[in-house]
């Protein structure tokens, strides 16, 4: 959540909120990273929690692109791209651990009930 704030911040100033375009894809990609992973803990299963998981995963990758673009363009500073890509990698790394221990642990389970 934190990160969606620091990107929120970064679209709302400068050259950026004059591409609406732009910093509407942003702002979009960044909030599904926190809104995928709050969907898929109300999920049902472990499993559909996963998959949201993977979502939530992608919108960071996503992110990072659209950050890259905006410093490309010079419309960011490359001082903020790299911190939050930073932060980026961080959380890919938390959700891709999370969502191997759940697919993990839910082959185990499904391995131990066949017996």
């Amino acid at each position: 959540y934190a990160l969606a704030g620091a990107v929120l911040d970064l679209t709302e100033a400068g050259d950026l909120a004059r591409r609406y375009w732009l910093d509407d894809q942003l702002d979009r990609a960044v909030s599904s990273i926190h809104a995928n992973i709050a969907e898929g803990n109300g999920r049902s299963t472990p499993l559909d929690y996963a998959a949201f998981l993977d979502r939530a995963r992608a919108s960071a990758f996503e992110t990072e692109a659209w950050l890259l673009t905006t410093a490309d363009r010079r419309l960011t500073g490359r001082e903020a791209q790299f911190a939050l890509a930073r932060e980026i990698d961080e959380i890919s790394a938390i959700l891709f651990t999370m969502i191997r221990t759940i697919r993990t642990k839910h082959i185990l389970d499904s391995r131990d009930h066949q017996r």
